[in-house]
């Protein structure tokens, strides 16, 4: 099944961005398999498709994993057993298994906001008013916490931030010219160390480009929109 006949399918319309994406192959992260990081990553790290070096995400470029996920969801047997209100189409997960989500029930003037949905709580999340201010959003995250399991984690701080870069260049075609300028900037800092604190109380000590509290600001600045950070219960039961 192509993207044509998914929309067909089940009735909606991808956004022009993630149809410009997806035909300039920024959705493809190259084939599978257990050599993957030493045979592909290195390639794909000198161009990087979308969110390479994200935070935590895997970009679908596999129409089946589309399809497989919005029959799941939409079965009553499914532990998410989505509530037929909601038009969700997801385009990514996490490694825990939560899906990344387009809202369509949301959809305003071709605008579709991205949802979070996790696999273990029936409480969603809208995270961006549009797939443009989502990899915008996802790029900030991504430097707030670098250690070993970033994806774009270099030895050398220099190389690290080329990688950061690279991912810059190819991602600018889809950014506000204002979006790109703040990742720059942010990438010309020296790495930190700082601590934060959980909703729990509990403080943590991380290093990174970008605290979670200067994220939140400029994502309240710069993306903000009526549903954003808007919470709701997605299930039927």
């Amino acid at each position: 099944m192509n993207r044509e006949e998914l929309e067909q399918k089940y009735n909606f319309q991808y956004p022009e961005i993630y149809n410009q994406l997806a035909e300039n192959k920024m959705l493809d992260w190259g084939e599978t398999g257990p050599d993957w990081y030493l045979t592909v990553f290195p390639e794909l790290k000198k161009n990087p498709p979308l969110l390479l070096f994200g935070y935590d995400i895997e970009i679908w470029n596999d129409h089946h994993f589309v399809t497989a996920s919005i029959e799941e969801m939409s079965d009553d047997d499914d532990y998410r057993n989505v509530h037929p209100n909601y038009q969700f189409v997801p385009f990514a997960k996490n490694g825990a298994g939560d899906l990344y989500a387009f809202q369509f029930d949301l959809q305003n003037n071709g605008e579709v906001p991205i949802t979070f949905i996790p696999h273990d709580d029936e409480e969603a999340e809208v995270l961006a008013g549009n797939l443009q201010d989502f990899i915008f959003r996802q790029l900030l995250e991504a430097v707030t916490e670098i250690d070993e399991d970033s994806m774009f984690y270099e030895d050398d701080e220099e190389e690290l931030k080329q990688n950061l870069y690279n991912q810059l260049k190819t991602h600018e075609p889809y950014l506000k010219p204002a979006q790109v300028a703040i990742l720059n900037s942010i990438y010309q800092r020296d790495i930190f160390e700082y601590t934060y604190k959980t909703p729990n109380g509990h403080s943590f000590e991380a290093e990174g480009l970008l605290t979670f509290d200067e994220v939140a600001e400029i994502v309240n600045r710069e993306i903000t929109f009526d549903h954003l950070h808007k919470k709701f219960n997605y299930s039927k039961c």
